[in-house]
């Protein structure tokens, strides 16, 4: 680990370095309050990493976290931001690896800081199927979640608008996947799909589920879906944005949470006259200034309600 870096009045910055599978080291950004605080992890999701959630400037909601008392753990996943080895064409990424591995290795890499505590999890879009996919699959880490708060995170995309046929079906589905042959990777970041390029494996399995197949792992066949009956889930916060038109649309957020079961699920709709200051979208609702004004005030009310 590096050292600490004050990044902010009584904010430190460090990072980490994390073996989660033999080869594969994960790039893992640590914001937290002198003294430590209650651990919270933060999971981004495709074609982006870590940095969705801070800037190098000390902006956005993992910082922001960091200064209500949180000690927040930002990683890259493999093959993106600073996680080694970088993406490479033909370097095949799966789910199953990142639900299997990554995210293990981040609830021990906690457990080792906080033993016996529990902690919360934040998720940006498809990071919420992943962490969703990795307590269902390894549930003895579920009682160690003591909640969870989703920002635009949908399994299946319901919409059938002309701008998801366009950049969902068309884009991402078909240039995407003949531009990912030609290539050996998904170039996100020239497409400007995104901020990170992504593993065709990656993206095979994101279109399955996406495009409303079975909550089932395309290697081996686990049923997700299935294995949820028996869990006990935690609570769940989830953030919608009025102006998220296909990529975390309201009602496909709101689908994601019956797909989850039981649980206390709270939904809100980030709209303008509603305690916003506009109407957000898939990314800006966490990049945008107003957002620690508008929405991340809520976020901390919701913590602070489910602790211990």
């Amino acid at each position: 680990m590096a050292g600490d870096r004050r990044l902010m009045v009584d904010i430190l910055s460090s990072t980490l370095q994390l073996e989660a599978a033999p080869g594969i080291v994960l790039h893992v950004q640590r914001f937290r309050p002198e003294g430590g605080g209650t651990p919270m992890l933060l999971v981004h999701g495709l074609v982006e990493d870590g940095r969705i959630f801070y800037s190098q400037s000390g902006k956005g909601l993992a910082p922001w976290l960091a200064q209500q008392g949180y000690d927040v753990f930002v990683p890259d996943l493999r093959g993106r931001g600073q996680s080694t080895p970088a993406l490479e064409p033909g370097m095949q990424i799966t789910q199953q690896q990142l639900i299997t591995e990554d995210m293990p290795a981040l609830f021990d890499l906690i457990e080792r800081e906080y033993p016996g505590q529990t902690f919360f999890a934040a998720t940006h879009s498809w990071g919420g199927i992943w962490l969703a996919s990795a307590l269902i699959r390894q549930p003895h880490y579920l009682p160690r979640v003591a909640g969870m708060v989703h920002f635009g995170c949908k399994r299946v995309i319901y919409q059938r608008s002309l701008r998801k046929r366009i950049m969902i079906d068309l884009l991402w589905g078909r240039v995407a996947g003949l531009l990912g042959r030609l290539k050996g990777f998904i170039p996100a970041r020239s497409l400007g799909a995104g901020s990170a390029d992504e593993s065709c494996a990656l993206h095979r399995d994101n279109l399955a589920w996406m495009n409303g197949g079975e909550w089932r792992d395309l290697e081996d066949g686990f049923d997700y879906a299935l294995s949820l009956d028996a869990l006990h889930w935690p609570p769940g916060l989830y953030l919608a944005g009025k102006h998220d038109l296909y990529l975390g649309h309201v009602d496909d957020v709101k689908a994601f949470a019956r797909e989850l079961g039981k649980h206390d699920a709270q939904i809100v709709l980030l709209e303008k006259g509603t305690g916003c200051s506009r109407d957000y979208g898939h990314n800006d609702m966490l990049t945008h200034a107003n957002a620690r004004d508008d929405h991340f005030p809520l976020v901390r009310s919701w913590l602070l309600q489910h602790s211990n």
